[in-house]
């Protein structure tokens, strides 16, 4: 954390079991006309998404978010369409 409010504030969280973190959030949030999606930019199409990266873009699609990998070689590709729950992360 970058200072001692920060901190206070995620150890606030923790202590009611919420999950809290600053890794792992994608690239870009991008909004137009009540939509939202978010971009993860990869420079290759192969290039496979953190394991932080992936936990919270599953978190992001549980809520309705569309999540997307984008390299220039593969273009946009969906993270996940939709979430089963209960859900088993790798």
């Amino acid at each position: 954390m970058r200072n001692e409010s920060e901190r206070g504030f995620k150890e606030l969280m923790e202590s009611g079991d919420w999950t809290v973190t600053k890794k792992g959030w994608p690239d870009f949030a991008c909004y137009k006309k009540g939509k939202l999606v978010c971009i993860e930019v990869k420079r290759k199409r192969g290039y496979r998404l953190k394991k932080e990266q992936l936990k919270l873009m599953i978190e992001l699609v549980k809520h309705g978010v569309k999540c997307y990998r984008w390299s220039p070689d593969g273009g946009f590709e969906p993270v996940l369409t939709s979430v089963e729950f209960p859900i088993d992360l790798p």
